[in-house]
């Protein structure tokens, strides 16, 4: 897995496979995320290539982790990742999947 700062606002572009041998460094994103009081920020991931139910566990508490006003916007999800948020996630608010 790896990352990269957006070149047009805050967030990351992430790339590669969220599962065991890459979930700590995705956790250590993850926990930069809360601790920057961005509105909102952006995660690109569509070049991410799988991700298991830990990765996206990571990323919903994460999002029940933020403040008043903050979100996540995840532009071009994985069909996995969109599809395990509707599952076990439906009512969190703070992801938004962006229409492009």
């Amino acid at each position: 897995m790896s990352f990269c700062s957006l070149p047009d606002r805050a967030g990351l572009k992430v790339s590669g496979e969220i599962c065991l041998p890459t979930f700590p460094v995705w956790e250590r994103a993850l926990e930069r995320l809360v601790a920057e009081p961005l509105h909102p920020y952006h995660l690109d991931v569509a070049a991410v290539t799988f991700t298991d139910v830990a990765g996206v566990t990571a990323l919903a508490v994460t999002a029940q982790r933020l403040d008043d006003g903050q979100r996540i916007v995840l532009h071009r999800p994985p069909r996995t990742m969109s599809r395990m948020l509707e599952l076990f996630w439906p009512e969190l608010v703070t992801i938004e999947v962006a229409a492009s």
